[in-house]
């Protein structure tokens, strides 16, 4: 550039505001660029026109982008101004070259223009690095050559409109967030049919709707059970008049779940209009919250008060409520009246203690300081007396109620007095009335006492003294328990729980033991008490009447009496708690296999009972050996589907046990020699006996079976040989996890462990299931843990396995504990058969023509007269016909009539005839009062029938 030109230059930058001044003052000489006069023309014109823009603008030039810009770009980039003037791009905007350098190296290499919107920036300007945004446009700078000698950049700080925009959205999404997580619900509802917008949570779980279920829909669409309601007609009034409507306390009407019915909530709420720009109504917004649990609440509220308010005044009840941190006392109408105060005259504290009585302030002191202490907040409970203060009479008050706490400091306390100066009359009365009982009492020769409704003796005369050497005081703290035998201690139990339970008149003969083990005998009459129409306990007396119990028969007669009705009803308990606790699968199965074991039965009784027929007819023809040792298979397999019967019997819960107290380890020891023969010597059995073990109440023939059959089942597991292991426990156990288990309760518990292949779950949850087996075909029945389970749910008890495939199993067995010693063994008597039953006449009763035709036909070969009949009326009228019947034998399940009912028609008329039952299962309730030799479980031989006959007739 010439002199001239360079002179013409400068008078452009002159021009350009202060930035034209610092370029012409900067010492371009030291720069690769050289003083202005050397600079092209390019370059002059270029920095001349950026100078004087009011554009934000900057030039880089050159390959090493050395930068030029004008006053209006000089503020963007802050503390950079002016040291990046004429220096490389590099340099100046270092922390963010990585970003610009490759922008401004497109543009120089291609030529073509770069624009953005709000391009952020990493820059550092005024210390530090921050993000800031522009809208750029970068372009060109061209020679005459079309070459490209510099990039112009236009500029526009966007940061604040950028932040601000963020701003906007972040309060957006708070807001959103704060309207749907906002605890009173909302909805915006857009257009004449009411179409949803937005809902929040809290709305969409009063309607149970989910969002997408009503988003985009008319209200009409998404709750049509609003439909006749009136709410959607309440909108379309709200938008046509152009006034919001509000309302407390509305009730409506929703489906909130599919499957449920319609439900009423209780809700306050308001449409408000929504109107654009110009003022037109283009929806409604919905706000309010679900007010049904506090209108509930508020109900009951109110109730309650006005139940409080009408007990305080029905029970004559007073008030208060103090403030101890200012001494102010609020006293109701009725707590004035008490101490003798005109209604609405303000009370002090001062004016509380001016009326009590001086000899009671102490203790009224004494238990307000503990009520008003925060490290005891005793309960305040005391009775002193008051003096009137308008009328000087003298009351006796009953004071109740507590202190409520702030941290340390009592901040109020709240209670209520009773005018309780009749009652101390009373007492005062009834002391005397007690001294005069007491007196009357100890001068009777009898016992006299009185007990609660818990049984405890709450008062005993001197009598117990005198008659029983029992002093007073030992029998109300003893009870009735140190005079009754102890034999007779549970009886007692039982028959007191009876009659506390079901109060009424009682009266009967006792056996007692005084003091010295003299028994006598007593005749007790008691009388329930009554308190305000409620039962109290007893009032009894009692007297010596051991004479007249000299033969002990009468006595016998009432016990037999009690007992068997207490066994009937603990039998009626039982019963019920049984069927509450079946299981509705097993319980079915076990319907099914009662059934199937009853016919089973049946057919098993024909063939057993014709077996020994045929038996001997074929011995008379003197057949061969073959064919008699084919009947013995034929007997030998009904005997065994006879075990089968039983075992399904066991399941289904329809045999007869009789549980004694049993001492399990007794059990298990006398077995251990039984186990290890029957086990084999390649298993080893042990005993793990628990010292102090509950007595069990169960049946010891059958848990001697149990546990032997759960041994054998632990042999099977262990063909190599193993370890079985028999232990008992006390166990105490929680609710049951699963049916088998027994419920919460005290159990004795025998388990049988083996060190065996153990069960797979799939096994496991099968293994309770009648004729499931794991073993081989023709190895096993599939019954043995089902018996195990029915046992001991019939037994009160239950089951419970643990095992692990590869490891081994443990079964355990719950059993009820007994709370009495165990029974000591009874010696049954032999009774060898004597004497004949010929000539004797039967009535054979059953509906199954050959299960009859047996039992006949076994009666006829010894010689009696056999009179037989399908049904019980036909037996009524045999029985009515022949009147020489010496017993009958009936079925007990039969069609109409069974033999129960059948046996008790007949004991109308006939009340010494003999009953046999046969049965091949059975309600056991309803024969729970029959003797065992009374019945003839089916299958049975020939032989059997004739025997059970022999015995009861000889007995009869």
């Amino acid at each position: 550039m010439t002199d001239s030109s360079a002179g013409a230059g400068a008078t452009m930058f002159a021009g350009g505001g202060a930035m034209g001044a610092l370029i012409l003052a900067h010492d371009w000489a030291s720069t690769p660029l050289g003083p202005i006069a050397g600079w092209p023309e390019t370059l002059v014109n270029a920095v001349s026109m950026v100078l004087p823009a009011s554009a934000e603008i900057v030039m880089f030039w050159g390959p090493e982008f050395f930068a030029f810009y004008n006053d209006a770009y000089a503020p963007t980039i802050g503390t950079k101004h002016p040291g990046v003037l004429g220096r490389p791009a590099r340099e100046g905007w270092s922390e963010l070259w990585d970003d610009l350098g490759p922008l401004l190296q497109r543009v120089h290499d291609t030529g073509e223009t770069f624009a953005a919107k709000d391009r952020p920036f990493q820059i550092e300007r005024a210390g530090y690095l921050e993000e800031v945004f522009f809208d750029v446009s970068y372009s060109a700078i061209r020679e005459r050559g079309g070459e490209v000698c510099g990039i112009l950049c236009i500029v526009s700080e966007t940061t604040e409109r950028v932040r601000a925009a963020r701003a906007i959205t972040a309060d957006r999404e708070r807001l959103h967030e704060m309207f749907d997580s906002a605890p009173s619900f909302m909805a915006v509802l857009r257009g004449p049919n009411h179409v949803y917008e937005l809902t929040n949570s809290s709305y969409l779980q009063l309607i149970g709707k989910q969002r997408e279920d009503v988003i985009g829909k008319p209200i009409r669409e998404a709750l049509p059970e609003l439909a006749g309601q009136g709410y959607v007609e309440l909108l379309d009034n709200v938008v046509a008049s152009g006034r919001p409507y509000r309302s407390d306390g509305a009730s409506v009407t929703l489906r909130r779940t599919p499957d449920a019915g319609m439900e009423e909530r209780i809700v306050d709420f308001i449409f408000q209009l929504l109107t654009d720009a110009t003022g037109a109504v283009t929806g409604v917004f919905i706000e309010g919250t679900d007010a049904t649990d506090r209108h509930v609440a508020e109900t009951a509220l109110n109730v309650s008060r006005e139940s409080m308010d009408l007990a305080t005044e029905a029970a004559e009840i007073g008030t208060w409520d103090l403030d101890p941190r200012t001494g102010q006392l609020d006293w109701s109408d009725r707590t004035r009246e008490m101490w003798g105060v005109s209604p609405g005259v303000p009370i002090t504290i001062e004016d509380f203690w001016a009326g009590v009585h001086a000899d009671d302030i102490a203790a009224t002191e004494v238990a307000l300081a503990r009520s008003l202490d925060s490290a005891v907040r005793a309960a305040y409970s005391v009775e002193y007396r008051v003096i009137g203060a308008e009328n000087g009479a003298l009351r006796w008050i009953a004071a109740r109620g507590r202190g409520f706490f702030e941290g340390d400091t009592c901040v109020r306390a709240v209670g209520t007095v009773v005018d309780i100066t009749a009652v101390k009359a009373q007492q005062e009365v009834l002391r005397e009335s007690e001294e005069r009982f007491r007196t009357l009492a100890d001068s009777l020769p009898a016992l006299v006492w009185i007990v609660d409704r818990s049984g405890q003796v709450l008062f005993a005369n001197r009598g117990f003294e005198t008659m029983l050497g029992i002093p007073a005081e030992t029998a109300m703290k003893v009870g009735w328990l140190a005079v009754v035998p102890p034999e007779h201690h549970e009886l007692f139990e039982r028959s007191r729980a009876y009659r506390m339970a079901n109060p009424g008149p009682y009266g009967g003969d006792i056996r007692v033991v005084t003091a010295a083990g003299e028994s006598r005998w007593i005749h007790t009459e008691m009388r329930p008490r009554m308190l305000a129409g409620a039962f109290a306990g007893y009032v009894g007396c009692a007297v010596d009447v051991t004479e007249a119990h000299a033969a002990g028969e009468v006595l016998e007669h009432r016990v037999a009496e009690r007992t068997a009705e207490l066994v009937e009803q603990i039998a009626e308990r039982e019963r019920v708690e049984a069927e509450l606790h079946q299981m509705q699968r097993l319980e079915a199965v076990g319907q099914l296999t009662s059934g199937v074991a009853h016919d089973f039965n049946n057919l098993l009784t024909v063939v057993l009972g014709n077996v020994p027929l045929i038996e001997r007819a074929v011995r008379g023809a003197n057949l061969d050996q073959r064919t008699l040792q084919r009947l013995d298979n034929v007997r030998t397999a009904a005997e065994r589907g006879a075990a089968l019967t039983a075992q399904l019997l066991a399941f289904s819960r329809r045999q007869r046990l009789e549980a004694k107290v049993v001492d399990l380890n007794d059990t298990v020891e006398k077995m251990r020699e039984l186990m290890r023969s029957s086990l084999g010597g390649a298993i080893e059995v042990m005993t793990e006996p628990t010292a102090d073990l509950w007595p069990a109440l169960v049946d010891p023939t059958q848990i001697e079976l149990i546990i032997l059959n759960l041994a054998i089942n632990a042999r099977d597991a262990m063909p190599d040989g193993g370890t079985l292991t028999v232990s008992t426990a006390n166990i105490t156990l929680d609710a049951p996890k699963r049916p088998e288990e027994p419920p919460a309760g005290e159990y004795a518990c025998v388990s049988v462990a083996d060190t065996g292949t153990g069960m797979s779950d799939d096994v496991l949850a099968k293994a309770f299931e009648p004729f499931f087996t794991t073993k081989d075909v023709g190895k096993g029945s599939g019954l043995g843990l089902a018996q195990v389970y029915g046992f001991a749910k019939q037994s009160g008890g239950g089951v419970r396995i643990n095992s692990t495939p590869g490891e081994g199993t443990t079964v355990c067995v719950y059993l009820p504990r007994a709370m009495a010693a165990v029974d000591s063994p009874e010696e049954t008597p032999t009774v060898e058969p004597q004497g004949s039953i010929a000539g004797r006449t039967i009535l054979v009763l059953d509906d199954e023509d050959a299960v009859r035709a047996v039992t006949a036909d076994a009666l006829r070969d010894a010689g009696c007269r056999v009179i037989e009949a399908a049904d019980g009326a036909s037996a009524l009228d045999a029985l009515a016909a022949e009147q020489t019947v010496d017993l009958v034998v009936a079925d007990f399940a039969m069609p109409g009539m069974t033999g129960a009912r059948f046996a008790d028609h007949a004991h109308e008329r006939w009340p010494a005839l003999p009953v046999i039952f046969v049965t091949g299962y059975a309600d056991l309730t309803a024969i729970e009062g029959v003797a065992e030799d009374r019945i003839l479980q089916k299958p049975f031989a020939s032989g059997a029938v004739v025997e059970v006959v022999r015995r009861v007739l000889e007995r009869s």
